[in-house]
């Protein structure tokens, strides 16, 4: 049996990467209107996603930079989110972001990893928090891009469950004098030095697939079917990275944990074809971005 994310693309890390893979549902870059600010709007949008559980024990870690090292702005920028949550009524129980440090003293982590989803669900279970949100940011037309993503901690680790990622916003926060004076960069310190941007980071939206059709291995001379069978009789997952372009192109596709067997270099070479409906930036321009595709074999059948 074969399955694959149908190009939708929340590491943060491959994990994250992986999860993007299905959170562009419902991921507007407009705002709704009368919110006081854009920390209010996001939050607000965000938790539209949200069960009545998933507003007990939420907690905020630090948002990353798409570009460059984590600094003070990320930190500043999870206590207004975090605060954007709590306003959001009486059902919002917010963890304190202070109880973060002795969490990452506690589990041996710096304070980057806590942007990781992995370390990030891992610190959420030592503040006993049920909901864990994510978030980075990058330049935008003077502005700041950003994306949020939640995810339920009871959820983590079960293979089968579709409920871990609560959802993931997209949106832009325009660079007021409050927000240029803790940001303590250069708006261009935020940019990809080669153009090329992380999708899903940053306010820059994920692409999708229109067309990336599968090729049938089992008639291809060059794949070895029963070799495959023999090294991964319960099944294997081939993962692909590349750039898509600004007109939804692939190049630079590489298969950074080969499998072997050909499977690796047929993909590949099927990916020069595909077609996606591009990323948008948080000013809703097309932008190319890196893409890590996964498509993953069960040879049970089930």
């Amino acid at each position: 049996m074969l399955q694959r994310p149908g190009g939708k693309q929340v590491g943060l890390g491959l994990l994250l990467s992986a999860l993007l893979s299905i959170a562009t549902f419902g991921a507007s870059l407009h705002s709704p209107q009368g919110k006081k600010n854009e920390t209010d709007a996001l939050a607000l949008r965000l938790t539209e996603k949200f069960t009545e559980a998933d507003k007990k024990n939420v907690i905020v870690m630090d948002l990353v930079p798409a570009v460059g090292e984590p600094g003070v702005f990320g930190r500043w920028l999870a206590d207004q989110f975090s605060s954007s949550l709590a306003d959001q009524g009486k059902t919002f129980e917010m963890v304190d972001r202070l109880r973060l440090g002795a969490a990452l003293e506690a589990q041996h982590l710096f304070p980057v990893d806590e942007s990781d989803v992995k370390s990030a669900i891992a610190l959420g279970k030592a503040i006993d928090a049920s909901t864990v949100v994510v978030g980075s940011y990058g330049a935008a037309e003077a502005g700041i891009g950003v994306s949020l993503a939640a995810f339920r901690v009871s959820e983590y680790g079960i293979a089968s469950s579709t409920k871990f990622l609560i959802g993931m916003v997209f949106g832009k926060m325009p660079l007021t004098q409050d927000v240029s004076g803790h940001l303590g960069v250069a708006l261009d310190a935020l940019r990809p030095k080669d153009g090329v941007y992380r999708s899903g980071f940053g306010g820059v939206s994920v692409p999708s697939c229109i067309k990336c059709p599968i090729p049938p291995l089992m008639h291809i001379p060059d794949v070895d079917i029963q070799g495959m069978l023999r090294a991964h009789p319960q099944g294997a997952t081939v993962w692909l990275n590349f750039v898509v372009t600004e007109n939804g192109h692939t190049r630079n596709i590489t298969a950074p944990q080969p499998i072997g067997f050909g499977f690796d270099e047929q993909y590949a070479k099927a990916a020069k074809d595909w077609e996606f409906e591009p990323a948008v930036n948080a000013d809703n321009k097309p932008v190319p971005v890196n893409f890590v595709y996964r498509i993953s074999f069960n040879f049970n059948g089930r």
